[in-house]
């Protein structure tokens, strides 16, 4: 069996997994997009939020109600937050998963270097033998065109 024969095997493995690294890394984005909106999502509730609030507090609000505005914006604050965290982790998920992808992409490129490298030198290997073995048999003319 020809090496670059032997070799496809390998290429046609490290092909999947560059394909499973990009998929992997595509959802990872998907995640990290969804993240994001949520964030700004929870950012912009909370803008309107602080205007309600600002609005309400003009018109003049009991000591109870402010207490309950407060409230409700520590609490909408605390989620900002730990949404900010799932996004900090994300984007960090994201960089490894597309470090990853990359790596596996550069792997299988060089594997089909090789196979590409070992399937020209067979080739010419066997055009050399072919022009040996006509110019070896008597009465073979070849031309050139």
């Amino acid at each position: 069996m020809k090496s670059s024969k032997k070799l496809k095997p390998i290429a046609s493995l490290a092909k999947q997994n560059e394909r499973g690294a990009a998929r992997d890394h595509g959802n990872v984005l998907r995640v990290l997009q969804q993240q994001e909106n949520q964030l700004n999502e929870l950012i912009s509730y909370r803008d309107e939020y602080i205007n309600t609030f600002n609005s309400a507090g003009a018109n003049g609000i009991s000591v109870i109600q402010y207490q309950d505005y407060s409230l409700f914006l520590r609490r909408l604050d605390d989620a900002i937050k730990q949404q900010r965290q799932l996004v900090t982790n994300g984007r960090a998920d994201c960089d490894q998963s597309k470090s990853k992808w990359l790596e596996k992409r550069s792997r299988s490129k060089i594997v089909n270097k090789v196979v590409e490298k070992r399937q020209l030198n067979e080739t010419r290997q066997q055009e050399k033998r072919e022009q040996r073995e006509s110019e070896s048999q008597p009465g073979v003319s070849v031309r050139k065109y």
